[in-house]
């Protein structure tokens, strides 16, 4: 990768949009970390290689307010490379739970921020002829059960991939969708405890194997899309 490169990693603060932004700056990309919580934003920041920090911002992806100020703030940049969605909200879908609000911060966060990022970024994606990872999940290839809410917004990311991918490319934007499975993250180790299974990380795919895949993504040939990659662990868990 050129040294000039920006991406942009929401969720950079754990899981695997920490370990894209390590593996991007590993690689000679100027990173911009977007997270919800200044210390822990601060703290990926400063590890990541001298000069490869292209810029910080803390924002709740729920938030109008701050996906706003959080466009201005890039596009101060000037272009934008390669963004990543890695953030995202989780929650179970309880029997007969009434939670609307829990609806609405998960289509919020997971939906809605990612359209609107994309959108209000056009101008430096297009600048650069840049490229879009849109993270999803396996959850979409299974049955979900217990995750309707969470599925449901997933399969809304993938649609909207879809939808958006042919008005990008006119723009020179690559769109791609990523469904890592299970994966070696804080989270999963949360939903293996809730499913009453022992949490073992080296039979799941480690969230830095999952980034290297975004970086290989972010290199490959400029007449070169993929639209669509499943990943999954080859071991039984």
């Amino acid at each position: 990768m050129r040294r000039n490169k920006v991406a942009v990693v929401t969720g950079a603060t754990s899981g695997i949009g920490l370990a894209t932004a390590r593996a991007l700056a590993s690689a000679g990309t100027r990173v911009f970390l977007v997270g919800r919580d200044a210390g822990k934003v601060a703290a990926v920041a400063r590890g990541l290689p001298r000069g490869r920090v292209a810029g910080t911002a803390v924002a709740d992806l729920g938030s109008l307010d701050d996906l706003r100020a959080l466009i201005l703030e890039i596009l101060a940049l000037g272009h934008v490379d390669l963004l990543v969605h890695c953030a995202g909200e989780y929650d179970w879908t309880e029997s007969g739970r009434f939670d609307p609000d829990s609806f609405a911060r998960l289509f919020d966060v997971n939906v809605r921020a990612p359209y609107l990022l994309t959108q209000g970024l056009l101008v430096g994606l297009a600048r650069a002829r840049g490229q879009v990872v849109f993270v999803n999940s396996s959850v979409v290839k299974g049955t979900g059960q217990g995750v309707a809410l969470y599925k449901a917004t997933q399969h809304a990311v993938q649609g909207l991939t879809d939808g958006l991918r042919q008005d990008l490319n006119r723009r020179g934007i690559r769109v791609t969708s990523l469904y890592p499975g299970r994966t070696a993250t804080p989270r999963m180790a949360r939903i293996f405890r809730r499913e009453g299974k022992r949490y073992r990380p080296s039979a799941l795919m480690s969230a830095a194997s999952v980034a290297q895949v975004v970086v290989t993504l972010a290199t490959l040939p400029a007449g070169v899309e993929i639209t669509d990659l499943h990943l999954r662990s080859p071991h039984p868990y």
